[in-house]
């Protein structure tokens, strides 16, 4: 069996890797004959990828990222009022104008994918500045980079890394007994924003097993820098 499609997502797992490939409408109707047939038996799958055509495609916004971004201008639209194209307006604007980004350029269905991370972030940014609530978990669906920038920003703002609540610092790598919190400078401790729900978990489960529950990680962060 071949049947033409292309690779609409790629995710990392613990164990192994997702790769999650999409089909046309026009080779639709054959893929599920195809598949009602081998329901009792072994589908041997060879995936044949177009490597240019791939390689330009991952440069490019990701379904998650622009999700993301989208799910976000609906919850500024639904915290001030506005409807989603004027905050979608605005939002360009703001960032366009405190980034390189080329205006002409700036598209939500094929701008670069970095960029689009940078967006995501600005975006974050700015609820947390304004006291926007977010109703998906920021942190979710952030490349490494992303993340490490995301937890730094959380801790800026005074923002729970998990579910953006007000925070309050939890220090990863242990200050030790006797240090006075308030005058240490912990700039070399690994440490993250967390709210006092968030925070007490981190207690009670442990730093390994909260880690793993949310993925994410403490960083270094010197408010002077």
């Amino acid at each position: 069996m071949k049947i033409p499609c292309v690779i609409d997502n790629v995710k990392t797992l613990k164990k192994g890797m997702k790769i999650t490939l999409s089909v046309n409408d026009e080779h639709t109707k054959q893929t599920m004959k195809q598949i009602y047939n081998f329901l009792d038996r072994d589908l041997i799958v060879n995936v044949s990828i177009d490597a240019e055509a791939e390689k330009e495609k991952l440069g490019e916004i990701s379904n998650q990222q622009r999700k993301k971004i989208y799910a976000m201008f609906r919850d500024i639209a639904d915290a001030t009022g506005n409807n989603k194209e004027t905050v979608k307006d605005e939002m360009k604007v703001r960032f366009i104008k405190n980034t390189d980004y080329p205006k002409e350029k700036f598209s939500l269905s094929n701008m670069d994918k970095e960029y689009a991370a940078r967006f995501i972030e600005y975006i974050i940014d700015f609820c947390f500045e304004y006291g926007i609530p977010l109703s998906d978990i920021p942190y979710k669906e952030l490349d490494d980079d992303s993340l490490e920038r995301y937890l730094k920003m959380c801790i800026k703002q005074g923002k729970c890394s998990i579910c953006g609540r007000e925070g309050e610092t939890h220090h990863v790598d242990t200050i030790g007994m006797g240090n006075n919190r308030n005058t240490l400078d912990d700039s070399k401790h690994r440490k993250i924003q967390l709210c006092r729900e968030h925070h007490n978990e981190a207690h009670n489960k442990g730093w390994k097993t909260f880690k793993e529950k949310y993925h994410v990680k403490g960083v270094l962060y010197d408010e002077n820098t």
